[in-house]
């Protein structure tokens, strides 16, 4: 394995309480038993894994998931979660005291592409760590035809909160829902490089400004599917594919990513998404 290689992805569900319409998750995938998890997060360790980023899906979904973070503490695994917010009251306890760095997401600045009351419910989360603020928080949004002029008022809404990294994603078409919708979603290069251009400008001073371009994203992760799966967002000029390189428990899986993976990008992407 490339001695690059710090932190892994693991989508640990692909259950959602949303349907995005910009949604890039794959659907419907059979998911690793807690013994199956144990065996992952050992093999992980022992490769020299220093970090897991929990996804989904919706990772809040899992009925393990206090385990599972008790498992990742026991390896002292640095754990970065990224939540649509809608169930942080449930957890805000346990993730106060265990995540190193929470994602959540903000489309607009008055409303959600998730649910009625998504963006109500990451902003009370928001307001609660005003009170008690132990860990990183990063808000994630992807730029769109809807969004684009109104990315501005996010980071005037953005200003009230405790928020050290505002992350936002030029919009790829990957698997159904982004695919099917990009004609509605994708924006013109120029167009997405001058409203981030304005925005580092503009909001720099109050937290970390990442703009995360499509280019960037190719051949950028280390990605754990809810089944084992390891695959690599890979861009074919046209859509982004999900290629498939095996399973986490083969014995040559980390030679053969470490043999399609660009370093640069992966290595850009952690420095810019996981450190202030």
């Amino acid at each position: 394995m490339k001695d690059f290689l710090k932190v892994a992805t693991f989508r640990v569900t692909s259950r959602c309480n949303n349907n995005c319409k910009l949604c890039f998750a794959s659907k419907n995938v059979e998911e690793m038993g807690f013994s199956e998890l144990t065996r992952l997060f050992r093999l992980l360790y022992s490769k020299g894994i220093k970090a897991v980023l929990l996804t989904g899906g919706e990772p809040l979904l899992r009925e393990d998931f206090k385990e599972i973070v008790g498992e990742l503490k026991r390896y002292s695994f640095k754990i970065f979660l990224e939540t649509n917010g809608d169930f942080f009251f449930k957890y805000k306890r346990l993730i106060s005291d265990n995540i190193d760095e929470l994602a959540m997401p903000v489309d607009f600045p008055d409303r959600s592409y998730r649910n009625q009351g998504n963006l109500k419910a990451v902003l009370r989360a928001l307001d609660y760590f005003k009170r008690d603020k132990r860990l990183m928080i990063r808000i994630g949004t992807v730029a769109t035809q809807e969004n684009i002029k109104a990315l501005s008022e996010i980071g005037e809404l953005l200003k009230k909160y405790p928020v050290d990294i505002w992350k936002i994603y030029q919009f790829i078409p990957q698997n159904l829902n982004a695919v099917r919708n990009r004609h509605l979603l994708e924006v013109a290069q120029e167009d997405f490089d001058e409203a981030t251009e304005r925005l580092k400008k503009d909001f720099s001073k109050f937290f970390k400004v990442v703009v995360y371009k499509r280019k960037e994203m190719n051949k950028a992760y280390f990605f754990i599917n809810p089944d084992g799966t390891v695959f690599m967002p890979v861009d074919d000029g046209d859509i982004f594919q999900e290629e498939r390189i095996g399973n986490i428990f083969e014995e040559d899986i980390f030679d053969r990513w470490g043999k399609l993976v660009s370093k640069k990008n992966y290595t850009g992407n952690i420095k810019s998404t996981f450190s202030r």
